[in-house]
């Protein structure tokens, strides 16, 4: 008997019968991928009560717009007895505006030669590895546009400060969310026009809720609480362990609102981390003491100049589209440094910085640094913080290695960030002409192929006819960070 070592069913024959068989299976892949980076996406949905509300529209592409059409009611005295409509002010008007969506490209691109795989031994690991990474990118990049969109564009009527404080630059250490706030933004959220969005359904019925969404930074405080320890006590089922969050993790069902948490990875290689609702970094290139204004770098040991590490600090002109890119007021923000508890120089103490025009976003050129001393552009006083002194005494340094924590902090050196409420059709999503489309450059004789992702996408906040944002709230709060080992700032 012999046998044939050959098969009909190479890759190369079956791309060859059904050339578009490999895309699809391309496209649902990176669609996955997509899809599990990208925080929002379990919350969108094609109708009004969507938490975010998707518009597929095929015929959209670069400079074109989605519509939805925003309606106001009817609210005039009316007629009573035998009056009679007689002037056109006794009709109702029709108050009506549009919802528009800027449509752009969304791209992103890899490559790889024909002995990449070979030369490593890969067996086509990097290449097949490579739609998976463009999918995660995707997806990330959308998430990343949409939480900055709830950060940066809302109005006045959707921001809230914790602690019931006036501005950020107050917050201490104890405004950390807390169970009151999850009560103090439901109540906001309501007379704006927030209704519950559709959370699910349970055995056909639809459940509607609204929901707190936020980082592990910002929720840690909550579930430290002692008014949301005594409702996971007291008010949680007792009969089986795993529908008890006490027990089982996860967070509590709680006065109609539903939570749910971003852990904003840490992303290896040359990348950004944190999130657009608590702003971190590592640092690229070590800082020794001195008296001169300096740039810091982002990266950690993968510093470079490709990737944006400062994206989500203070006073970065974000894009959102090519033609749509956040202007900062450029208000004196603040981070701190804080070092390795392994460091060799002062292991485990802080820097605190202050900038206002330097975000590059792959750096900040500092405007001052806490000293001991006034000389340059070292002060010994930083907003509301004095060189090693209170809380800060003997914490101090302003000498940094390479990979210490960034993360924005206030005057009084007290990290922040944000939480969002948010009903039914907060935001709009569009997708247009196309969604996650690959196409393939060969060069030099198909020895290199390049291969694009491409997305026509748009996102918006939904606005009322009177201009209003009425879908959600933001808190602005206290962060915690347990594993800095920051002092309290009382």
């Amino acid at each position: 008997m012999s046998w044939d070592i050959n098969t009909p069913n190479t890759g190369t024959a079956l791309a060859n019968m059904s050339p578009d068989s490999v895309r699809i299976l391309w496209q649902k892949m990176v669609d996955v991928f997509d899809q599990s980076e990208d925080f929002f996406a379990p919350f969108e949905g094609d109708n009004k009560k969507s938490p975010v509300r998707v518009i597929n529209d095929t015929a959209v592409g670069k400079g074109l717009k989605f519509r939805i059409t925003a309606r106001a009611g009817y609210f005039g005295k009316g007629k009573s007895g035998d009056d009679l409509f007689e002037n056109s002010t006794d009709y109702e008007p029709d108050l009506i505006s549009s919802n528009e969506v800027d449509a752009d490209f969304l791209r992103n691109a890899t490559s790889i030669t024909q002995r990449t795989d070979e030369f490593l031994g890969t067996q086509n690991e990097i290449r097949n590895g490579q739609a998976e990474e463009l999918g995660k990118w995707m997806g990330r990049e959308k998430s990343a546009r949409l939480g900055m969109l709830y950060r940066l564009r809302g109005g006045s009527q959707n921001l809230l400060i914790g602690g019931g404080k006036s501005n950020q630059d107050l917050l201490k250490t104890a405004d950390g969310l807390v169970y009151a706030d999850l009560l103090y933004m439901g109540q906001a959220l309501k007379p704006l026009g927030g209704t519950p969005a559709e959370v699910g359904t349970i055995r056909g019925v639809k459940i509607y809720k609204y929901l707190m969404l936020g980082t592990t930074p910002g929720l840690f405080s909550l579930k430290a609480d002692s008014d949301y320890q005594a409702k996971l006590r007291d008010a949680m089922p007792r009969e089986k362990w795993d529908e008890n969050p006490l027990w089982a993790g996860g967070y509590a069902e709680i006065d109609g609102h539903t939570i749910r948490e971003f852990n904003p990875i840490d992303n290896d290689g040359d990348a950004w981390v944190g999130s657009f609702w608590n702003p971190k970094a590592y640092l690229g290139a070590a800082i020794n003491a001195g008296t001169a204004v300096f740039n810091v770098t982002g990266g950690g040991v993968n510093s470079g100049t490709r990737v944006d590490y400062f994206r989500f600090f203070e006073n970065f002109a974000f894009e959102f589209l090519p033609a749509d890119i956040f202007t900062p007021t450029y208000a004196t923000a603040y981070f701190l440094i804080v070092n390795p508890k392994n460091a060799a120089v002062d292991p485990g103490k802080f820097g605190m910085y202050s900038y206002t025009t330097g975000n590059q976003g792959n750096y900040i050129t500092v405007l001052n640094r806490l000293g001991p001393s006034n000389a340059g552009g070292m002060v010994s006083t930083l907003g509301s913080v004095i060189w090693n002194s209170g809380v800060w005494a003997g914490l101090h340094t302003n000498v940094h290695p390479v990979g210490s924590t960034i993360i924005q902090c206030n005057a009084f050196g007290v990290p922040f960030g944000d939480t969002i409420m948010t009903g039914s059709n907060s935001a709009l999503r569009g997708y247009g002409s196309m969604r996650n489309k690959r196409s393939e450059w060969l060069i030099e004789g198909g020895f290199q192929m390049r291969t694009f992702i491409t997305s026509v996408f748009g996102q918006a906040l939904r606005k009322n006819v009177n201009g209003v944002i009425p879908g959600y709230v933001r808190l602005r709060h206290a962060l915690n960070y347990p594993e800095l080992g920051l002092p309290v700032v009382v």
